[in-house]
């Protein structure tokens, strides 16, 4: 494929494992759709699916994930350790080779009519589609969750970008937008306190005035009950998952807490573990054109790493 194109769609249901895997059996079923991955998670109570495939499939198959969650999700009786207003909470596009920003806009755009106009659900733009200033970070549209989203919706400042201003019960409302690559983790911590997990995710969130790109947020592993941090990074570039991290090791040392481990969430780009890797082993003065890898890709005209 000589152009790629993701849509990584986030669905509020984490526990049913029956019903994830009746959803990806129709998403393979659609021509041309290729499932890249597939992330349960039980504390967050959320799966996240990356697909690719030519703009065609991936509007049928984003349809019948839509039609399929709004069948099984009742959000009325959602619980999980995470922001969310809806049963498909997001569905961003993302470009990843040789697609323009401006391209995945406007495939949010179009899409996000489909969506509004077939199952009368409202929905909002974000990221690089928002079409309202203070709409761009996700974290914006969903602060006030599933539980705050009725009130929302009667403020005229708060009209959705497509469908109906109204409020429904069952599958909340739904944010469609065009964004970079993500990358996407959760640290977990040696404490059972709430209120230090808080504090750290608040200390590296960009939106308290923490790290730029950076998004964070506190909950409760369900096996052994102890704190997490499930961590999004904008742009690993700016800033990459070292400092993220580090920062963490930092803020947690004040209260004596540890970092135990780091878990990835979905497919993240090469060039920020390279980036990591780096770090982490002092080497200096490294160019990527010494990867064997690169090297020869390079040699035959093709790009490794989408983000060069």
């Amino acid at each position: 494929m000589s152009r790629i194109v993701a849509a990584i769609p986030n669905v509020c249901e984490g526990r049913d494992e029956a019903f994830i895997k009746r959803l990806t059996e129709k998403l393979r079923g659609v021509d041309g759709i290729i499932l890249l991955d597939v992330s349960m998670d039980q504390t967050r109570n959320r799966t996240v699916l990356a697909l690719t495939g030519s703009r065609e499939a991936l509007f049928e198959a984003g349809m019948i994930l839509y039609e399929e969650s709004l069948k099984h999700i009742d959000m009325r009786r959602h619980e999980a350790e995470y922001p969310r207003i809806g049963a498909v909470d997001v569905f961003p596009f993302v470009p990843l080779k040789d697609v323009p920003i401006k391209e995945a806009v406007e495939m949010a755009e179009d899409f996000a009519a489909r969506v509004a106009d077939r199952f009368r659900i409202p929905v909002y733009l974000y990221g690089e589609a928002a079409r309202v200033p203070s709409r761009h970070l996700v974290e914006n549209i969903r602060d006030i969750e599933y539980e705050g989203l009725e009130a929302r919706l009667k403020d005229p400042a708060w009209k959705p970008d497509f469908g109906p201003d109204e409020f429904k019960p069952d599958s909340g409302a739904t944010i469609i937008g065009a964004r970079y690559p993500l990358v996407s983790f959760k640290i977990y911590l040696d404490t059972r306190d709430p209120a230090v997990a808080e504090t750290i995710a608040r200390s590296i969130a960009f939106v308290h005035g923490g790290l730029r790109h950076v998004r964070a947020n506190a909950g409760r592993t369900r096996e052994d009950q102890k704190m997490q941090l499930t961590v999004s990074i904008g742009n690993y570039r700016e800033t990459p998952m070292y400092k993220v991290v580090e920062l963490v090791r930092l803020e947690a040392r004040r209260f004596g807490v540890g970092v135990l481990s780091l878990e990835m969430i979905g497919l993240i780009p090469e060039r920020a573990f390279l980036d990591s890797a780096l770090y982490y082993m002092n080497v200096n003065g490294f160019s990527l054109d010494r990867l064997v890898e690169k090297n020869i890709m390079g040699h035959l005209n093709e790009k490794v790493y989408f983000m060069d």
